[in-house]
């Protein structure tokens, strides 16, 4: 990992006054040549034939010459020409049109052609290394970067909870593919797990298309709004992973599109009842999906903002308590906060299962719900001052209490960090969720999230703006009149 950080900061040096979201774009297709290259070079199995134009020796031949940024683009044109059916659009021709100079160029070259690369696990290195790119090229984005990267502990936290290890894994929201890549790596590679995503951004569709291929994975990922365009519609998974935008259409006065949703779409109906729609908060849409889409027998496993424990509004109420009654709802854990380098709010992980009357290696829990409290988990990751990460073992010990919960018996209760809730219970707390109400914490939190809470604020205050201009209005009239009487 020291080797991977060194070849991260060695970039960032290299990129001058382009900025991180742009600078993404031109760093990244080099890790794929080299990636590409690589493999053919060392005969891998399944290794592609690369032209020669794209082949890095060919490139750093010529990392001097004046034209090395047209050389770029005719490689990455020419891989698309070579392999129209897995890259066709995944690598546009943009560095000769670009302000990066062309010694940036050259540096980068160089530095993805030291020795290091040629040694026998070089490509898993590459691998290694493209996805700790998404990850940093995410953190300096800040928000605008978590639309396309969820934190790795995070992913490695879900993934060891759901076990995917055979069947569909799916993704509506797929960002860089970050799921699909750490389920392959749990189910060691065995070639068993088919992918299935969707994104909306097609830079970021582009990123998870290039991520798979340079993991040797591949996958059915489609573009468009899961929303309104759901290209997956008669898919049915074994696993969803997943980590939709938090509270999508709470700050915009148009919402998130529920206008969209139609009123016979079946993804809006749990238990045989139709469910209202929150215009303000995406949410309950995301869930519902997730439902919808998941076959008997599966579990979803997805990151949700912690305000959606315990949140009453419209159409978000209902549908926790449709989830809860219908006896879905598995598992909730709530998190640290800062554990997202776009957001402090502390985040929550919620399971929905078609699993819960047994089977398929599971015991029947219909009735039990599991509740875990992980918001004293997490340490600051070594340089940063505000961004934490789960430790392994902190994976482990989450991990290991659901599964037990799942297979064999409900787990003991551990005070303030784990305990086994009855539907009544669930119930008697209106439908909340929030886990230290029920793990006896000393300090529970009702979370509700900036995002929520100022839209509600600006309205409060308009209200009370509208009342005192009635009020200055009122008292304006009276004193006029007065003044008449007088």
């Amino acid at each position: 990992m020291d080797l991977v950080k060194e070849l991260w900061q060695a970039a960032v040096t290299l990129r001058g006054s382009i900025e991180p979201a742009e600078y993404k774009r031109f760093v990244l297709p080099f890790i794929f040549l080299r990636f590409l290259s690589l493999r053919q070079e060392q005969r891998r199995p399944g290794a592609l034939p690369v032209p020669k134009k794209a082949r890095w020796s060919e490139l750093l031949a010529h990392a001097g010459d004046a034209d090395i940024k047209l050389r770029i683009d005719d490689a990455l044109e020419a891989l698309e020409k070579a392999y129209p059916d897995p890259l066709r659009g995944m690598l546009p021709r943009i560095y000769v049109g670009s302000n990066m100079d062309r010694h940036t160029v050259t540096r980068l070259l160089h530095l993805f052609s030291r020795d290091v690369f040629t040694q026998e696990h070089g490509e898993d290195l590459l691998g290694r290394i493209y996805e700790y790119f998404i990850g940093e090229f995410a953190s300096s984005e800040g928000k605008r970067g978590g639309e396309y990267f969820t934190p790795a502990s995070i992913v490695r936290l879900l993934v060891a909870m759901l076990e995917p290890t055979r069947g569909i894994v799916y993704d509506p929201c797929c960002g860089s593919g970050g799921m699909f890549v750490q389920s392959d790596l749990f189910a060691k590679h065995r070639g068993q797990l088919a992918f299935f995503g969707q994104e909306s951004k097609e830079f970021t569709y582009r990123l998870c298309r290039v991520n798979l291929f340079v993991h040797g994975l591949e996958g059915d990922i489609r573009l468009g709004s899961s929303y309104s365009a759901d290209q997956h519609p008669t898919l049915k998974a074994d696993y969803i992973l997943s980590n939709p935008p938090f509270n999508d259409g709470s700050k915009g006065r148009e919402g998130w599109g529920a206008n969209q949703i139609a009123e016979d779409d079946p993804r809006r109906v749990i238990a045989g009842k139709k469910m209202p729609l929150s215009p303000r908060n995406a949410n309950p849409m995301w869930m519902m999906h997730f439902l919808h889409h998941l076959k008997e027998g599966g579990t979803a496993g997805f990151v949700m903002a912690a305000g959606e424990l315990s949140n009453n509004q419209t159409g978000r109420l209902e549908v926790r308590r449709a989830l809860v009654e219908a006896d879905f709802v598995d598992c909730v854990v709530q998190l640290s906060a800062q554990l997202f380098a776009n957001t402090q709010i502390p985040c929550t992980l919620w399971f929905l299962s078609k699993a819960r009357a047994g089977g398929r290696a599971s015991r029947k829990r219909t009735g039990e719900l599991l509740f875990i409290d992980g918001r004293s988990l997490g340490a600051l990751i070594p340089g940063s001052r505000k961004q934490k990460q789960l430790s392994d073992e902190e994976v482990e010990r989450v991990a290991a209490t659901y599964r037990e919960f799942r297979r064999t018996r409900p787990p003991q209760e551990v005070p303030g960090f784990a305990r086994v809730a009855s539907l009544q219970e669930v119930r008697d707390q209106h439908y909340a969720l929030t886990p230290g109400r029920y793990v006896g914490a000393a300090d529970v939190e009702e979370a509700e999230d900036f995002e929520e809470r100022l839209p509600r604020l600006t309205a409060q205050l308009e209200q009370e703006l509208d009342r005192a201009a009635a009020l200055d209005a009122r008292l304006r009239a009276i004193v006029k009149e007065l003044g008449r009487g007088g």
